[in-house]
């Protein structure tokens, strides 16, 4: 049975329990509004004549509105019921109250979080949250820098951005004081390979040197360094340009993620030019985690080719799996590796977990759990303030509106190595700080977002007061279903089609995969086809009302030669005709699925009994 919990205040409820609360924070923001419009200078005249609100074209507007209106919520009702526990698909759920009356009151203001011009508030809120999740990383929110975007996937595109200025600067340097005449700082490297392996830390220390001795030559550093940038350039041109000042070359450099890596990071391959081929895929263990040992052996190969690595990225937190690279093992193989020469910015990719982070900080009414609660969540959490960058999605685990995703950077400073300005709208002068357009990626983007996660965390706090316990809450539900699985089994050992976890491990985050399995198949196409068949049934589909869906998961592949399956007892022995399998995947972000339905059955038996039910009458053809 599902405990009361002071957790549930901070959503509007499957039923909307709290619609007598939504209800008055609505009127109060549209009301609070319209005060505001109303009194900017009241003496001014209305603009729109009262008389013209009251005629046959008012009415006519006003009735077309409504029907327009009317069609459009109607239509909306086909879409996902992500608020109820029945939903256990995808990483996305109820949306936190304050996160949704503040992203509503700001949308009325329509601030563009680019220029201190267009939102003057909630870029300081934008910049708020940047230091609030620089702190919960471990990183010096002084000196980091941090902000929102649309999502995870850009916020990985600024990482790679940031950390290919990170992994040039040296050489950038070390081309200016050639060219410039300005005297090298005497630790800077002389030759072309070790310039591209000097890291981050010791590159900001030289970074300070080399703009000291410019601006005793009366140069502007950063314009120095923006004139002999690759990004000035083009890696082409760089090329030809090292190479006719040093004599040498280097080769192309290569970005290394995991087996697990989001589909975004092959989409930046191409679309910021460092090429699909130098997109190294490193091999997973049978949980889905980067393997340390296959780790180590792309970084020696690397070295052996002189091959720089723009970064090594790891997860925290997969969106398929929920899953947790080993963050300590792999740090240290890259530190070993640092030793012999070869360095690697490491990023970081916890858009689903980085809110996990929050269950090891102590608030002020409650103690983190130690470590044997969620070990390797615990591990790579605590080892986050040793690395270069990390992605975050408010959106995910944050419940915060789409779209709200984050990017955090250890070392702030080299966002002025980025900075493109416009006269027009990013000049600075005579403003508090500097704008936010200056150093990202998008132009445009709502205000909205950051005044939503910035009541989040006021009310909800990043630690195990607010977002800490829920998420650990989760975690335990994952955990339990987990269990009820294993039971199951048991109990339906001679059933035809029992149901198989990925891992008979506990869950890392709150992700659970299954995969049905036919005892009596021979091929894994005979197991992809059940799965998918289960997939559409219990995914979403084209329904005439909402009420079709009685439960909601979602689905994914794994490769037929991953160690999961070239391990497993008995898939392993199946005929491998198919390069991957449909697997079931459900994301506990909703805790009331801990609760019962109409007829008292808890709502995780209730669908295992359903989707029992649903394979066997698949196997059976229905008799």
């Amino acid at each position: 049975m599902r405990k009361d919990s002071p957790l549930d205040l901070f959503f509007l409820g499957p039923k909307s329990e709290q619609r007598l609360l939504l209800k008055e924070l609505v009127e109060l923001v549209v009301d609070d509004y319209i005060f505001w419009r109303r009194n900017y200078h009241p003496k001014d005249p209305p603009a729109i004549p009262y008389r013209s609100l009251q005629g046959e074209a008012a009415e006519d507007y006003r009735a077309r509105f409504h029907q327009e209106l009317f069609e459009l919520i109607s239509d909306l009702k086909l879409d996902v019921p992500f608020f109820s526990p029945r939903y256990m698909a995808h990483m996305v759920s109820e949306v936190a109250l304050p996160g949704l009356i503040a992203y509503l009151a700001t949308m009325l203001y329509n601030p563009n979080n680019v220029s201190l011009e267009a939102s003057p508030v909630t870029v300081d809120f934008e910049l708020e949250v940047g230091r609030q999740l620089a702190t919960l990383f471990g990183y010096d929110p002084a000196t980091a820098f941090g902000h929102l975007c649309s999502g995870g996937t850009l916020a990985n595109y600024e990482s790679l951005w940031y950390h290919r200025a990170g992994k040039f600067l040296p050489l950038s340097m070390a081309l200016a004081c050639r060219q410039e005449g300005i005297e090298a700082p005497a630790d800077l490297p002389r030759e072309v390979w070790p310039l591209l392996n000097v890291p981050l830390p010791r590159a900001e220390s030289l970074f300070q040197n080399f703009s000291s001795r410019a601006q005793e030559l009366g140069l502007d550093p950063i314009a120095v360094l923006r004139r002999w940038s690759i990004g000035a350039f083009g890696d082409a041109e760089y090329r030809l340009q090292v190479e006719e000042t040093f004599g040498e070359t280097y080769n192309s450099p290569v970005v290394l993620v995991p087996q697990t890596a989001h589909y975004g990071w092959k989409r930046s391959a191409g679309l910021l030019g460092f090429g699909r081929r130098n997109l190294l895929a490193v091999a997973v263990d049978e949980a889905f985690r980067m393997d340390r040992g296959a780790y180590a052996e792309i970084l020696r190969r690397c070295r052996d080719e002189k091959r720089p690595v723009l970064q090594s990225v790891f997860i925290l937190g997969t969106t398929e799996f929920g899953s947790v690279d080993p963050l300590p093992e792999l740090l240290e193989v890259r530190d070993r590796m640092r030793e012999n020469g070869l360095d690697s910015a490491i990023h970081v990719d916890a858009a689903y977990g980085g809110y996990f982070a929050s269950i090891f900080q102590p608030g002020q009414r409650s103690r983190a759990p130690d470590e044997a609660c969620l070990g390797p969540l615990c591990r790579a959490s605590a080892t986050l303030h040793a690395t270069d960058s990390v992605t975050v999605d408010p959106h995910k685990m944050g419940y915060a509106p789409y779209g709200a995703g984050a990017f955090v950077l250890r070392q702030g400073f080299l966002r002025h190595l980025v900075a493109e300005g416009a006269h027009y709208a990013l000049d600075t002068q005579g403003l508090p700080h500097e704008d936010l357009g200056k150093f990202i990626l998008e132009g445009s983007k709502p205000g909205a977002a950051a005044a939503a996660v910035i009541l989040n965390h006021r009310l909800f706090p990043l630690n195990f007061d607010g977002y800490g316990n829920l998420l650990m809450d989760l975690c335990r539900l994952a955990d339990i279903f987990h269990g009820r699985v294993l039971a199951r089994n048991d109990a339906l050992r001679e059933a035809d089609a029992p149901l198989r976890l990925l891992s008979i491990a506990r869950p890392e985050t709150n992700i659970v995969c299954l995969l049905v399995v036919p005892e009596d198949a021979r091929t894994l196409a005979e197991v992809d086809a059940l799965n998918r068949s289960a997939a559409l049934r219990f995914g979403v589909r084209d329904v005439a009302s909402v009420q079709g869906y009685d439960y909601l998961v979602s689905k994914t592949r794994i490769g037929s030669d991953t160690p999961y399956v070239r391990g497993h007892p008995f898939l392993s022995t199946l005929t491998r005709d198919r390069d991957s399998l449909t697997c079931l995947r459900l994301v506990f972000m909703n805790r009331w699925v801990s609760g019962e339905t109409h007829e008292g059955r808890e709502y995780m038996d209730d669908f295992l009994e359903s989707l029992e039910e649903y394979v066997t009458a698949e196997l059976t053809g229905g008799e």
